[in-house]
């Protein structure tokens, strides 16, 4: 690649921003589109700063952008792969493929003997649930689904994995825990697939990347049959939701206190699948609960040790190819505000209650359709006003003292919940082994929170922003990585404290395969510290082993932004 002249020879400006146009990477970024996995490869080889994009679902500019460097930092798309793009513009029914099935270069392969399905990163996760679903013509008359899947489907398949993007399952936990191999290009510009019993290290630390390994070209989950689901709803109150809450979090405590494994599936089992919508300004909950014939609670996931690793061997790899095809930036105009968002609560809290009330009809259904996730309709009606989404992950066990003490003061004299139009989403979530998993160490509450208020008002909502400091300050919730808060809720992020028990397995992993920072985005947040017998480790590279962090070292705290929260 010659210079930055020839980055816009090689066809249109291409826009490199988020959900609705926000948060724009630097102007400086170019976008690279490659159509094959090989162009791919030479574009990690030869810029010195990348991030994969998918459909740019993210409202965390800090982690989707790439470090920014002069006429050498790309955000690269995964969509474009040509069998991929092929696939989002003509969507194929696995009928056409008969009998043989699909070729080789299909981004979708179903291996129904093993019950999985290997997919290319750029793949949607609609897309595919609906090819799953529909596939029918060969071992399966039912079709296939995912185990659990997300309320937002239409992001990318591999970024989905990336940042633990998950349903509500304590059996099958987020998608990431639905893996069973990956594909991703380091920073050498070469492809390493990884699973369980080849890399556990590293695969504790690739399957829920963030991007900051390489970029994921491939993933293989975990299919089931679809089977049918009955799906009931109960309308509740938050102290009604919080007392239940309250029973699951003691029977849980007393359950790792006692270290009755048995006693930890039963108390997790009782929000095995539960989701909920929270209507906020109306103090009411819809919960939906699910049910069918093998629903048992000893297939609901106890607590994963997060420390144990295992032996595994170091990866290396030779030097990657050159060149690839690159372009400047578009202007991507942001979503104009909707002036109604400001006022009204009590109408909107009315609007959504009707406009949602089609996802919990009781019922029997698919498991593809009783499984709460959005439609085409809805997801489309994200262009009816700007917003921010946030997610907080709280401990199962303070789950239900968190609820406690910020529903009193979100019902309180303050009136918070004026800072709400959309209902919250609640979801349960399994412990999960991955270093950077929001559920690592125990199992986690869910709650996804939007504010529609602010870029439609230009005013801040300081009621939003109250409720999202309480969960942080009060419960110990975790941020998700994609999604919006960091700034104002985690401005000096200090990995050794949110993730003590495998922040520097994390780093360890980013030193063995991106030993140069190439993935590292404009974020802040990726420093890792160390002492050995008291003194500061200069090196951090000298506590690091093939198979993680050593014991001979501890993680250390940021030091750098003291007096920051």
């Amino acid at each position: 690649m010659a210079d930055g002249a020839a980055h816009t020879s090689c066809g249109l400006p291409y826009e490199l921003s988020n959900f609705q146009g926000f948060y724009q990477c630097p102007n400086s970024t170019l976008v690279a589109r490659p159509s094959s996995i090989q162009e791919l490869k030479e574009v990690v080889a030869e810029f010195e700063h990348v991030k994969a994009v998918g459909v740019g679902h993210s409202w965390n500019r800090e982690q989707f952008c790439a470090q920014t460097s002069p006429d050498s930092s790309v955000g690269l798309v995964t969509t474009e792969i040509l069998p991929v793009l092929s696939f989002i513009e003509n969507p194929m029914d696995s009928s056409e493929f008969l009998p043989e099935g699909p070729p080789e270069s299909f981004p979708i392969q179903v291996d129904e003997e093993n019950a999985t399905v290997t997919v290319a990163a750029g793949v949607p996760q609609r897309m595919l649930l609906d090819y799953l679903s529909n596939y029918t013509q060969y071992g399966e008359p039912r079709g296939w689904v995912l185990p659990a899947f997300s309320w937002f489907i239409d992001q990318t398949i591999g970024g989905a994995v990336a940042t633990a993007t998950h349903g509500s399952s304590m059996t099958w936990g987020s998608l990431s825990s639905q893996l069973t191999q990956l594909k991703l290009v380091i920073a050498n510009g070469t492809e390493l697939t990884l699973t369980p019993e080849s890399h556990p290290h590293l695969w504790k630390a690739a399957a829920v990347s963030i991007g900051r390994l390489g970029v994921i070209t491939e993933v293989t989950l975990r299919i089931v049959p679809q089977k049918a689901v009955v799906k009931e709803v109960d309308t509740i109150d938050i102290g009604n939701f919080t007392a239940a809450m309250l029973e699951v979090e003691a029977a849980y405590n007393a359950a790792v206190a006692a270290n009755d494994e048995e006693a930890i599936r039963e108390a997790l089992f009782a929000i095995d699948e539960t989701q909920l919508f929270w209507f906020l300004p109306a103090d009411s909950l819809w919960r939906v609960d699910y049910s069918y014939e093998d629903k048992e609670p000893e297939n609901v996931i106890p607590n994963i040790d997060p420390t144990v690793n295992l032996v595994a061997p170091a990866v290396r790899a030779e030097d990657g190819p050159d060149g690839a095809v690159v372009f400047d930036q578009a202007p991507l105009e942001p979503l104009g505000p909707n002036l109604a968002m400001a006022t009204g609560t009590d109408n909107w809290n009315r609007f959504y209650t009707i406009a949602l009330r089609g996802y919990v009809i009781p019922g029997t259904y698919s498991a593809r359709q009783a499984y709460l996730s959005q439609t085409e309709f809805t997801t489309a009606s994200a262009t009816f006003a700007p917003y921010d989404q946030y997610e907080v992950a709280i401990p199962i066990s303070r789950a239900g003292s968190c609820l406690r003490e910020v529903s009193e003061t979100i019902y309180g004299p303050d009136a918070l919940w004026e800072g709400f139009r959309t209902p919250a989403l609640i979801r349960f979530i399994s412990a999960e082994e991955f270093y950077l998993a929001p559920t690592n160490g125990e199992p986690h509450m869910y709650i996804n929170l939007e504010d529609y208020i602010s870029k439609s008002s230009g005013q801040n909502n300081s009621e939003f922003q109250t409720v999202i400091s309480l969960f942080r300050e009060k419960c110990g919730a975790r941020l998700h990585w994609g999604k919006a808060g960091w700034p104002e809720h985690a401005a000096c992020f200090d990995g050794a404290k949110e993730y003590p028990q495998s922040w520097c397995d994390y780093g360890c992993a980013v030193r063995e395969l991106d030993p140069t920072g190439k993935f590292d985005p404009i974020s802040s947040v990726w420093q890792w510290n160390a002492t050995r017998d008291g003194k500061a480790v200069e090196d951090f590279g000298a506590c690091c082993t093939p198979e993680g962090f050593s014991d001979a070292c501890t993680c250390a705290h940021r030091t750098d932004c003291a007096g920051i929260a």
